[in-house]
């Protein structure tokens, strides 16, 4: 259910099918926008834009909501703040903190993403550090990682839930070393993190507090230039990818009893800057974005094998590196702002036109939805 009051904006729309892609949908206009993050609603994508009137107006935070099915496109205002961030609730209800005004504080107020009409609304608060990263027991997980510091240890923030509402939000010191990758095993409602040491990597489980359960040391006998997670456990086996020096991309799978399978997958043939962590679109399937010293692309691992592996070759041509075809999607250098899931087997890549000028809005938002069934 949506309350929130509708935005008249004017967008011009287009939609093309390609056969061997997917469907586009290309949002201009003459105004300018920039793209913020984007979520699942209902298998809805909605995407956080920020809003700047031709006629100087202040900007608005607006949510382009998209029936990929139907080709519909609806835009709601924001009411209560900006900076909005989503997440998710433990029982699957789409949450957005934004920040409120203040004159002397950073204050932040969490809200059901759209149905607000009976809700009270939560006193501000200081805002939440960090990433969301899933649901564990009756918490939603987030993590921050101190980036300009090698001696603050991460923290893990646990914001506790009841009957949909917010109880209590607990921040917690992860124990050093720094700079891990967390994953949460929903199935089994666990935590896992994996950092980089000296031999390897140390693999832990932490509770919801941060308190380590177990720990183990992998000898990987190096360590690699990027790496992300699929999969963590103590019981069955761990999957990560890394990335080497010279873009060759590797899975590592690590077997209960610590052996390890090491296998060749791609190879850029050209260094790899950046990695996001994979979005699980079905069973053993992942997608996940890079940039490399040319552009930007994204690659799907299906059953521990790159299934496809699409690259930003020349200004908004992407070319399927596994079929060699060529795809144009805007006169612009394209920048992928998100990759969502919308259902089963079937993920949405969000791009925005990169300005020549840096003092210029964006004025073109490109949708691709795809199907890998």
């Amino acid at each position: 259910m949506i309350t929130l009051k509708k935005a008249n904006i004017a967008l011009n729309e287009q939609h093309l099918d390609y056969p061997t892609l997917g469907q586009l949908i290309v949002l201009t206009s003459l105004d300018g926008f920039s793209t913020t993050r984007a979520i699942c609603y209902q298998e809805k994508l909605v995407i956080a834009a920020n809003f700047y009137p031709q006629n100087g107006d202040d900007y608005k935070v607006i949510y382009v909501v998209i029936e990929l099915d139907k080709k519909n496109t609806h835009y709601y205002y924001e009411p209560d703040g900006i900076l909005p961030h989503f997440f998710v609730s433990p029982t699957g209800k789409d949450y957005v903190s934004i920040t409120v005004y203040h004159p002397d504080k950073d204050l932040e107020i969490m809200l059901p993403l759209f149905d607000r009409e009976n809700i009270t609304y939560p006193k501000p608060k200081r805002p939440i550090v960090g990433d969301f990263n899933g649901i564990c027991h009756d918490f939603s997980i987030f993590h921050y990682v101190d980036i300009f510091s090698e001696k603050k240890p991460d923290k893990l923030i646990a914001v506790a839930f009841k009957n949909d509402d917010i109880k209590k939000i607990y921040t917690n010191k992860i124990p050093l070393p720094k700079h891990n990758k967390l994953f949460i095993d929903s199935l089994n409602n666990q935590i896992h993190l994996l950092a980089c040491v000296d031999n390897g990597w140390l693999h832990r489980q932490v509770d919801e507090m941060g308190n380590v359960l177990q720990s183990r040391n992998i000898n990987t006998g190096k360590r690699f230039y990027l790496t992300c997670v699929l999969n963590l456990s103590f019981s069955n086996t761990s999957s990560i990818l890394n990335i080497d020096e010279k873009g060759k991309f590797y899975l590592i799978n690590v077997l209960p009893n610590g052996e390890i399978e090491l296998n060749l997958l791609l190879d850029m043939e050209r260094q790899i800057y950046s990695i996001w962590e994979p979005i699980k679109i079905a069973t053993e399937t992942f997608v996940m974005r890079f940039t490399d010293e040319i552009s930007n692309g994204w690659i799907t691992i299906q059953n521990n094998q790159v299934i496809e592996a699409f690259s930003q070759e020349t200004v908004g041509c992407y070319i399927n590196l596994h079929t060699k075809e060529v795809f144009k999607l805007s006169t612009k250098e394209l920048i992928i702002s998100e990759i969502v899931k919308t259902k089963d087997a079937n993920y949405t890549v969000v791009f925005y036109g990169k300005e020549e000028d840096n003092n210029t809005k964006n004025k073109e938002l490109i949708i691709l939805n795809r199907n890998i069934d």
